[in-house]
């Protein structure tokens, strides 16, 4: 398979002090291998908190909703690797599909010491060839790529158990918010107040609106709307259910509202979404359109 043009892989170093915080939510089309070299952060995706350490690795997929937070007390170093679809297709080609679902399956992986400066290493590497950007450099970062992702797989497959974070290594209060956002991801359908989704996790509905924002980098009703919409990108491109069904689905009673609020945060309306979803070969089940507004600079 030969790579499009303008398909590119980007990798970026970077120092946060302890105060540093992403402004808001945030998702982009590519996707994002995460590597925390020291200090501590913490990154809410989708509708899951992450306490990351040292030798930490975070596999985040394309337009998956996340927002990470440096303050907790000390300054850290992070490399983060961005890369697109069309490599895993090549990945596909050479070495079957089977070792995808190993990756998805541990989006977290936790590296001991040893691996730690093999990885290290590797990253490096990839920088520095970025900044040689001599007529070899492209193909020998791609080649990188592909040894990281199987040195992942291969690391999960050895290790059999992964040292997942402990149970009591989180706050309660983030607990409290992880349950709500995973309550709401999975009951979309359903009509979700913020008064009945605070009292499921017994706060009151001012702190679990202040706890929610300050948590995951966005709103209570906007996670809501986010997971909402994403599922019904999902049933605009796969089923043939009228745009009133999909709204009544998820958990919308006025159509209309729905398509207001459709094309204000895709651009476009639901009709023609699905137009433009069909008639792009090839698009992945990601609820990407031109116009999404969150989808923004990689550096951070």
């Amino acid at each position: 398979m030969e790579m499009e043009g303008n398909e590119t892989i980007t990798i970026t170093r970077r120092h946060r002090s302890a105060d540093f915080a992403m402004p808001e939510d945030h998702y982009h089309p590519q996707y994002e291998l995460f590597y925390l070299a020291s200090g501590r952060c913490r990154i809410f995706l989708n509708h899951t908190i992450y306490h990351m350490k040292p030798g930490d690795f975070l596999l985040i997929e394309p337009m998956a909703l996340h927002h990470t937070s440096y303050g907790i007390a000390q300054d850290n170093e992070r490399y983060a690797v961005y890369f697109e679809e069309p490599y895993l297709d090549r990945l596909r080609e050479l070495c079957g599909t089977e070792w995808e679902k190993t990756l998805r399956d541990h989006l977290l992986i936790r590296l001991d010491t040893g691996r730690r400066r093999y990885l290290e290493h590797m990253l490096q590497k990839m920088i520095a060839e970025k900044r040689r950007n001599d007529g070899f450099s492209e193909m020998l970062i791609q080649n990188d790529l592909y040894e990281l992702l199987s040195f992942f797989v291969r690391y999960v497959e050895e290790e059999q158990e992964l040292p997942f974070p402990e149970p009591g290594e989180s706050m309660d209060r983030e607990d409290a918010i992880q349950e709500a956002a995973g309550y709401i991801y999975t009951h979309y359908p359903e009509t979700l107040t913020l008064e009945t989704v605070a009292d499921r996790v017994h706060m009151s509905p001012a702190y679990f609106s202040r706890k929610f924002k300050k948590i995951t980098g966005l709103g209570y009703k906007e996670y809501v709307n986010y997971v909402r919409l994403r599922q019904a990108c999902r049933m605009l491109r796969e089923t043939d259910l009228s745009v009133m069904e999909i709204a009544q689905h998820c958990g919308y009673s006025d159509s209309n509202y729905f398509g207001d609020l459709f094309k204000k945060e895709k651009g476009m309306s639901p009709r023609m979404y699905r137009q433009h979803s069909r008639l792009t070969v090839g698009r992945r089940d990601d609820g990407r359109a031109d116009g999404d507004r969150h989808s923004g600079s990689l550096d951070r």
